[in-house]
């Protein structure tokens, strides 16, 4: 209800002008909106998860809308940069992807290469180099694809499960608290995926095969790079840690494994499911890196902390209204409900993954 009565406001406001007004406003002129983006639809992802997926029509009518708009879309590191300068120009954006995925490169780089627009790609590394699906995410995606179902398997106990919405949330939790109590390697998962996929009777290599859920392959971010896509620090397990050590052995690992790109290493950070401690600001600044993004909503200015900057997560539930209003300004001076933080990115304390390449 409140969002519908948000969205009314934005609708009353553009008729009457005020986007404009604020776009070209010296108020707008000394601020950055960070767009953040995750998946594009290689076939049903968006009806999964459409917070986080869209079809790659929305992301092309999207980018029309950037366009037509006025907004000078700046790479990351040159829009941090003019920030700190004080020299942004009207309507400032940057873009960035997270992960890596290989929908991104499949999907999303044809259409932003065909706009001329720079954009950055947050890539986390360990299902790059191990390319199969990302567990976390195809375990949900399988148990949506068999929603209605009865689902036994030994892993979820004794009784069967029916998939309806809070049948397929306990299963999740189930099979990912399975596979990280026994130590399960990244191998060991996609096993489990394979179990649940045959219980369903889903095609999983099918998926496989088609590359859904999974990361873009170290040749494919290498070929990005060449193409002056900017490759930036997500962690290597997109995994953090309340541990320092930890936390910067993931980034230094992450860093040793992204593509070579001139002139400067790779020196800014998303952190991973948007999820952050108040010790990471200080951690992330002395291992070099100069920016660090969130999943919270907001606008970018010079008084916003570097290394916990806000963005729009854009998604195929946001209508283009909400996104033509965060592109000139207005649905930031609007409240806005704090996005929810993904704690199952935070690495397992009491003891480390028993297999070396354990992904916890």
């Amino acid at each position: 209800m409140l969002r519908q009565l948000k969205i009314g406001a934005l609708k009353l406001a553009e008729a009457a002008g005020l986007g404009s007004l604020v776009l070209q406003s010296r108020w707008r002129r000394e601020r950055l909106l960070i767009l953040c983006y995750h998946g594009i639809a290689l076939d049903d992802e968006d009806r999964w998860s459409p917070g986080l997926y869209m079809p790659p029509a929305l992301l092309r009518r999207r980018m029309e809308l950037v366009r037509r708009s006025g907004c000078a879309v700046l790479p990351l590191d040159e829009a941090i940069t003019r920030l700190r300068a004080g020299t942004l120009p009207p309507g400032a954006v940057s873009l960035t992807f997270d992960d890596g995925a290989y929908d991104f490169y499949a999907a999303a780089w044809p259409i932003l290469r065909e706009f001329g627009f720079p954009v950055t790609v947050y890539l986390t590394t360990y299902y790059s180099e191990y390319n199969r699906p990302v567990f976390d995410t195809m375990c949900s995606y399988l148990l949506w694809k068999g929603r209605g179902r009865d689902l036994a398997m030994p892993e979820l106990g004794a009784a069967s499960v029916l998939l309806d919405d809070a049948g397929r949330a306990r299963a999740e939790r189930q099979l990912c608290a399975w596979a990280s109590s026994h130590g399960y390697s990244g191998r060991d998962k996609d096993a489990l995926l394979a179990r649940l996929a045959e219980r369903l009777s889903i095609d999983y290599e099918g998926l496989c095969r088609r590359r859904l859920l999974h990361i873009m392959t170290p040749e494919e971010a290498a070929d990005l790079a060449r193409q002056r896509v900017d490759i930036q620090l997500h962690t290597h397990r997109h995994r953090v840690s309340e541990d320092r050590g930890r936390f910067l052995r993931e980034i230094e690992e992450n860093r040793s494994k992204l593509p070579a790109q001139a002139p400067t290493p790779p020196r800014h950070f998303c952190y991973p499911g948007g999820f952050y401690l108040t010790a990471f600001p200080d951690w992330l600044r002395d291992c070099g890196v100069i920016s660090a993004t969130t999943c919270q909503p907001g606008i970018v200015d010079r008084s916003s902390n570097p290394w916990l900057l806000p963005r729009l997560v854009d998604g195929a539930e946001l209508t283009d209204c909400e996104f033509r209003c965060w592109l000139t300004g207005l649905a930031a001076r609007l409240p806005h409900r704090r996005h929810p933080m993904s704690e199952g990115q935070l690495l397992e304390e009491k003891a480390a993954p028993s297999r070396a390449d354990a992904h916890a």
